[in-house]
């Protein structure tokens, strides 16, 4: 993946006038959520690298609408400021979201520059976020829940199981705010 309600009519207008952007030419119904994700957000996040090893990102993802509309590329850069100033990549992802060949069914292909691999998970849109799902021989099961929290913000939290999904624990989230 959960939209909240917000409470303020000042807030929530601009958030839902937002939310109402037409869809790029050629933009199927199935894919209408992520026109509300198209733009560059950017914001803090954090991931478990191991064992007490918790690295704070920032981070920043760039949606743009390809190919008439008809698909969406997701770019996700995280960096590190290091001592001398310089930035570390910390990750370094590629997404395509589409339709399936059936023309009907929302897929995602992702690719990470760590070690050049790609992973076609199961994906699931709704109206107000998505899913994403995949076996890895090294952590088990893992499991991205995306939404939009009360400010408009995308929220998108990391998840693993090694135990076929009785226990879940949180590896990685991200708040972003979305940039003008």
């Amino acid at each position: 993946m959960r939209s909240l309600l917000l409470t303020s009519l000042l807030i929530a207008a601009p958030v839902a006038l937002h939310a109402q952007a037409p869809a790029p030419m050629g933009t199927p119904p199935q894919l209408s959520l992520m026109t509300r994700l198209v733009g560059v957000w950017e914001g803090e996040a954090w991931m478990m690298m191991g064992p007490g090893n918790k690295q704070v990102v920032q981070q920043r993802e760039t949606v743009e609408p390809v190919a008439g509309g008809t698909a969406f590329s997701i770019k996700g850069l995280g960096t590190q400021k290091l001592p001398d100033g310089s930035l570390r990549t910390v990750h370094d992802a590629f997404a395509v979201i589409a339709l399936d060949h059936d023309h009907a069914t929302p897929m995602m292909r992702a690719f990470v520059a760590l070690g050049g691999n790609w992973v076609d998970p199961e994906f699931k849109l709704s109206d107000s976020g998505y899913t994403w799902k995949m076996n890895d021989p090294r952590a088990g099961v893992i499991r991205y829940e995306m939404s939009f929290d009360d400010q408009g913000r995308w929220v998108e939290k990391g998840y693993m199981t090694r135990d076929e999904g009785k226990t879940w624990m949180q590896f990685f989230e991200m708040v972003l705010t979305k940039q003008k």
